[in-house]
This record gives C-alpha cells, structure tokens and sequence, in this order.
C-alpha cells in the first residue's frame, strides 16, 4: 500500500514537472521573441529614445528579479512549514 502510494507521488512529482518544463520553455520563448523586438525598435529609436528604453527595460528586469526572489522566498517558507509540520507529525518515525 505504501509503494502504490509512493508510486503515485512519484507519477505526480513527474507530471509536475513536465509541466513546469513545458511552461518554462513557453515562457523563455515569449521572452525572447519580446527581447528581440525591442531590439529591432532600438534600431528606430534615437539615441535618446533608446536611452530611456533601455533604462525602462533594466528597470523592468530589476522588478521582475525581485518578484522571483519573493516568491522563492515564499517558497521556501512554505516548504519548511510543511517539513516542520511532517516532522512533528511523524516524530516517532525520525528516531527510528
């Protein structure tokens, strides 16, 4: 019964993950038809217009570093609740 259980968590953990895979690369494309874009606008700006592009564009990477950083941080937190709580459910097994 556990392994049928197990079995099924690891099936799971792979769909997951696959999906999370398949998400990633969908949204690195997205990213990088984006950038090239941008790219192909630069050559039309001036360089003044290029300037404050590009200052908006580090701008828009800063924001979307920091909200990565917080939702790993989340993350984490979230996974340590969740060990923590195993653990004190499971105690009697972890001295085994």
């Amino acid at each position: 019964m556990v392994d049928e259980a197990l079995g099924h968590i690891n099936a799971f953990t792979r769909d997951h993950i696959a999906r999370v895979g398949a998400l990633q690369r969908r949204v690195d494309a997205a990213e990088e038809r984006r950038l090239q874009e941008f790219h192909r606008a630069l050559e039309n700006m001036s360089p003044t217009e290029a300037e404050v592009a590009w200052q908006a564009e580090r701008e828009l990477a800063l924001r979307r570093e920091k909200k990565r950083e917080m939702i790993a941080a989340e993350l984490d937190a979230k996974i340590a609740r969740e060990k923590a709580r195993v653990r004190e459910k499971y105690s009697q097994y972890y001295s085994l």
